[in-house]
């Protein structure tokens, strides 16, 4: 079983983005009201600090007029909203060195919410995105009815199918992401497995507990899954190694690195871990291949 802290929270985060690059890619958001240049990939989204704690936005996505698009979810409206994504906006210039555009949208229960920052020489305008509009039952019953019918689903199906959670619906986001999921599981076509990964992602914020542990249950026996193993086998694999060579020293790293090849660890990280230069691991990798060693 796949488990939230484990796999999620910390380094697999990661592995949910990819998925939810796959169903981005090449995609607007215009049909949800938010014009912009296609997407063409996403960006990194944890920001290091001063104080060395780290800061994970919802996406930061690379479009293709090479500007960034900082799009977030909400289901409320904090009153620091405007201070922390005009921070993050800050951080993401310095970090990518880019125009940066704050996009923040709100779920079906949200009516309005501020959209500039004005703190002296300090001027910061978001984008606010309103689902109220958006009947997501309506949405579901008529993906629903295409499933039901082995209809494959449309771009524009499979986006309207992630924000199912956020539109103004009679159940709680929660229930509906739980919902959408299973939908997305059951369809027919290459991206509805990516659809789940995604539907985790942006419902990872304010989905309680429970509902997120059932939701990457139905994570179960999809591309997601595969991945989120191979990534939990390929660090379990590192720490291996670290082990090995405190136990071995100096005496038995080139055995350890040996031994860390041959169980599929990657040249650049065994290098990272030992300290050895990449061009030795790249040596005794050859080495390994010819038989020498």
């Amino acid at each position: 079983m796949i488990t939230l802290e484990t796999q999620i929270s910390r380094h697999n985060k990661d592995i949910i983005l990819k998925a939810t690059a796959e169903i981005f890619k090449e995609q607007t958001l215009e049909a949800f009201g938010l014009k912009t240049a296609k997407i063409l990939d996403i960006m990194p989204t944890v920001l290091p600090i001063v104080e060395a704690r780290e800061k994970r936005l919802d996406f930061v996505f690379l479009l293709a007029d090479e500007t960034l698009l900082h799009l977030e979810f909400q289901t409320t409206v904090p009153e620091d909203i405007l201070r922390r994504v005009a921070y993050y906006g800050a951080r993401i210039v310095e970090r990518h060195n880019r125009e940066v555009n704050t996009a923040i949208i709100y779920s079906g229960r949200i009516e309005n919410a501020p959209a500039v920052l004005q703190k002296g020489s300090l001027t910061y305008r978001v984008t606010n995105v309103y689902f109220k509009g958006m009947d997501g039952d309506k949405e579901y019953q008529r993906i629903k009815t295409k499933v039901e019918r082995f209809e494959p689903l449309q771009e524009a199906d499979l986006l309207k199918l992630i924000f199912l959670p956020l539109m103004k619906i009679r159940q709680t986001e929660a229930e509906m992401a739980i919902q959408a999921a299973e939908l997305a599981k059951a369809a027919a076509g290459n991206y509805t497995n990516f659809a789940i990964g995604a539907i985790v992602a942006i419902t990872d914020r304010f989905l309680p507990e429970e509902y997120k542990k059932r939701l990457l249950e139905v994570l179960r026996m999809t591309q997601i899954e595969q991945w989120l193993r191979e990534e939990g086998r390929e660090e379990g694999l590192k720490e291996g190694l670290k082990e090995g060579l405190k136990e071995g020293e100096m005496k038995g790293k080139l055995e350890t690195v040996r031994n860390a090849l041959l169980k599929g660890i990657t040249p650049e990280d065994v290098a990272d871990i030992t300290g050895l230069s990449l061009e030795k691991i790249l040596e005794i990798k050859r080495e390994l291949a010819s038989g020498i060693c």
